[in-house]
């Protein structure tokens, strides 16, 4: 078998037989046009991340891909702010209607509000029991989410409108 079918041949040794194979593409200026020529590579390393774990990471990295548990939690995230937002914006209507009509239909409108709220709180239930079982997969505390609770959700709601 030649040495050009890209093999390597029995009698060379791995090193020598990659040495030789990056020096003929240094001489075929293989090289010459590579992005951040001239520059020092960027120092991607986690000082966190355990030295054997590091490879698999920068390879899923690199291939566009991440670890489930970070795409779960961006999900979570965008979970609770739709939650939040279709709380907002629900208040807002009610806020409004209520001051368009003050004594007419108040109390059909109050039971609207309060649809709207047990709405809110069963969403934040199921969001609450998504962060409980992302936070037995985060590898650290610090990764963890806090969850939804009711009463300062309401509280920042109330604030924000006064």
């Amino acid at each position: 078998m030649s040495e050009s079918s890209g093999r390597k041949p029995e009698d060379k040794r791995w090193n020598d037989w990659i040495e030789e194979k990056i020096r003929e593409a240094q001489e075929q200026g293989l090289f010459d046009d590579l992005k951040g020529k001239g520059r020092p590579l960027p120092n991607r390393r986690n000082p966190f991340l355990p030295e054997e774990r590091q490879l698999a990471y920068d390879l899923l990295r690199d291939s566009g891909h991440t670890l489930p548990w970070i795409e779960e939690g961006k999900e979570i995230d965008a979970r609770i702010e739709r939650a939040r937002a279709a709380l907002r914006r629900r208040y807002r209507w009610y806020l409004a209607e209520r001051e368009r009509r003050p004594g007419h239909r108040l109390l059909e409108l109050e039971q609207v509000w309060r649809a709207y709220r047990r709405d809110f709180e069963k969403e934040a239930a199921r969001i609450n029991a998504s962060i409980r079982i992302y936070n037995l997969k985060v590898p650290t505390v610090s990764l963890q989410k806090h969850v939804i609770i009711l009463e300062e959700e309401y509280e920042r709601l109330f604030s924000a409108s006064d």
